[in-house]
């Protein structure tokens, strides 16, 4: 399995939504604050409403990443998966195992129910380090 292709398919589906949302939301608040709301605070109110945005996409990073997980390790060998693991930290996909970030993670039933028919040998990558 192409790895790269792995990473590059969980960049666009995690990560292409996340940054045009945010950047969409900072280029409108622009525009607002400067038209509509004629204020001298532009910069300030764009900056409210981007880390607004920011909070908003980490809690879509929180969902499809899982998403992106199951995806993509159920699809590989363990020795695959390891390397997967190691390019997906390197990418800024995934936190290593043991990172406070994995808590934020939004698991629904469904994807634990995915992630238990995943071989145990590559889940254990994320239960240890």
């Amino acid at each position: 399995m192409n790895l790269s292709k792995l990473i590059n398919k969980g960049l666009i589906m995690v990560y292409g939504p996340l940054v045009t949302f945010v950047v969409f939301c900072g280029f409108i608040t622009n525009w607002y604050a400067e038209n509509v709301l004629k204020s001298e605070k532009v910069d300030f109110i764009v900056m409210v409403a981007v880390i607004i945005a920011i909070c908003i996409g980490w809690l879509w990073w929180s969902y499809k990443v899982v998403k992106w997980k199951c995806f993509a390790f159920s699809k590989l060998t363990v020795d695959e998966s390891h390397k997967l693991y190691a390019k997906a930290i390197g990418a800024g996909l995934i936190w290593p195992t043991g990172s406070v970030f994995n808590k934020t993670e939004i698991w629904t039933k469904q994807d634990e129910k995915n992630w238990k028919e995943i071989n145990p040998e590559i889940r254990e990558i994320f239960e240890t380090e």
